[in-house]
């Protein structure tokens, strides 16, 4: 019986650590993230404005890599700087222009979703400017901003290593129509997978252990 007990203790804190890796991983900043646009305040024509900027100085190299788009999205309106790819296919961005855009026609009243994963340099180099991808919503005559009069409905903020600190990814909305979600990554879905194995493995053993 003594013996029984040591190897459930035992279970029960390897299954304790694995726990706690995993949501010490869910913490760290993800690279990967789900955006949806709820425009169905709206009507008739409009444009999605996805622009990727770096900061006044040299900012280490960055990338964007939007997919899985679903909305009603019309056609390309115009494109400048580094980006390239199609709709609704896959859209990459990169940093080493001065203005990176893509603008594009879309039929409002309904959602419009994307995801977005960010790499680059700026994870492992050093540097002390950053680089901003957002995404603002407009009027049928592109001159108006929808949802926040003031911009961009949100912003990822990339920031580059810098010292002791380590390169990190902030995402933030400015409207109520805008939602930012985390992707989870494959070691993250391998760990959780994992920990569930454990706990089904445990309350095995323990259901097949009988009263001395």
């Amino acid at each position: 019986m003594l013996t029984t007990k040591l190897h459930l203790t035992l279970r029960r804190a390897v299954l304790a650590t694995l726990l706690a890796a995993s949501s010490s991983l869910a913490l760290a900043d993800p690279l990967a993230y789900h955006v949806e646009i709820d425009t169905s305040a709206f009507s008739g024509a409009g444009f999605l404005d996805f622009a990727f900027i770096a900061g006044n100085s040299p900012a280490p190299g960055a990338s964007a890599t939007l997919s899985n788009f679903s909305g009603a999205f019309g056609a390309l309106e115009s494109q400048e700087g580094s980006v390239s790819g199609s709709l609704p296919g896959t859209l990459t961005f990169g940093n080493s222009g001065a203005y990176n855009d893509w603008f594009h026609n879309v039929t409002l009243g309904g959602k419009f979703g994307f995801n977005i994963v960010f790499g680059g340099d700026f994870l492992n180099t050093s540097g002390n400017a950053g680089t901003t991808f957002g995404v603002g919503l407009l009027d049928a005559t592109a001159t108006s901003y929808l949802g926040n009069i003031n911009g961009n409905l949100l912003q990822f903020e990339l920031t580059p290593l810098n010292g002791g600190l380590p390169a990190s990814i902030a995402g933030s909305t400015y409207a109520s129509i805008a939602s930012i979600s985390a992707v989870p990554e494959a070691s993250e879905w391998m760990m959780l997978t994992g920990g569930l194995a454990l706990i089904g493995f445990a309350l095995r053993r323990r259901q097949s252990v009988t009263p001395a």
